[in-house]
């Protein structure tokens, strides 16, 4: 029945990709992944929320990665409803769409980008990490998103500078100590949680998005201060708009870095290094994939570059 769900080529694709394991991915998706959530520190310890919860019946595990996310073991049917949400003390995310905020390693005091910042949820993991003491820029140019990130801004307490741009046309003179460029993708990731996901799926698609994403890195390398750091991701496993978008930066930019990003309590695959007959830069095994089959997420993707000169 898994089958079923999904594009001819894209079961093709990924049978390519994964060989042995291919079976093991695409049942995956016969099955949600728990919810996990993000408490906002900003406004209450970790060790609060959790008493709180447990009092309306709520039992969360702690995920090792971040003293601030846990998985819903068990508990009300909908989460989004509960109070504690509804006035900002923790926020629902996905756990692999915590990870790029923690492999930035954000500082207080730093200068911080987030390129595509709506709806928030990534800028409030940010802002708890550096207690809100950091200058974080955040970019959207979409009139409604940009309204739910404002929205979002007030609920969570976060003090970030919102701004309703086109990354493409943003620009600035002083540089950026830290940079997350969670980049719009095919969204192929999201297929776990929505049946209707991949209805839009195409490799025209996804070579589309490519184009844009290649675009969008060199355009944030060029806004990091020499020593600065950025993080790429996606929640996409297409190498085109993965491993493909970060050798490409490989090849356009001296000075580009892709680290090994080691994140506790995660368990991640290297990136591949060659798709269709074209071979990546050797650091492109340095970034990471997230599998729904290995990790109980969200297919995901995340790169950390630093500049070096």
């Amino acid at each position: 029945m898994t089958k079923e769900r999904f594009p001819k080529e894209y079961l093709e694709k990924y049978s390519a990709i994964l060989g042995s394991e291919f079976d093991r991915f695409i049942h995956s998706f016969d099955s949600r992944a728990k919810k996990t959530i993000w408490c906002n520190s900003l406004c209450i310890t970790p060790k609060g929320l959790c008493e709180e919860l447990a009092g309306r019946d709520f039992r969360l595990s702690p995920l090792e990665f971040s003293e601030n996310a846990f998985q819903i073991d068990s508990g009300p049917e909908r989460p989004g409803q509960d109070e504690a949400f509804a006035q900002g003390r923790f926020n629902l995310q996905e756990k692999a769409s915590m990870l790029p905020a923690i492999a930035l390693g954000a500082r207080p005091g730093e200068r911080i980008l987030d390129a595509f910042a709506a709806p928030g949820n990534k800028t409030l993991q940010l802002c708890c990490l550096c207690n809100n003491e950091a200058e974080i820029t955040c970019l959207e140019r979409d009139p409604t998103r940009i309204g739910t990130l404002r929205f979002n801004t007030r609920k969570f307490g976060m003090r970030i500078d919102a701004k309703k741009l086109d990354f493409q046309k943003f620009k600035d003179y002083e540089g950026f100590d830290r940079m997350l460029l969670d980049a719009p993708c095919s969204s192929e990731g999201m297929a776990r949680k929505r049946l209707d996901a991949l209805s839009e799926w195409s490799e025209k698609k996804v070579a589309n998005m490519s184009k844009r994403q290649k675009k969008a890195i060199v355009r944030g390398f060029d806004l990091l201060k020499t020593g600065g750091t950025l993080v790429y991701s996606t929640c996409s496993l297409s190498p085109e708009e993965d491993e493909e978008v970060i050798d490409h930066l490989l090849s356009s930019r001296d000075g580009a870095k892709v680290e090994k990003t080691k994140i506790a309590g995660v368990n991640a695959s290297k990136g591949i290094p060659e798709y269709k007959e074209k071979e990546y830069a050797g650091q492109v095994q340095n970034c990471s994939r997230l599998y729904p089959h290995e990790w109980d997420c969200q297919p995901f993707f995340l790169a950390r570059v630093s500049k070096q000169k």
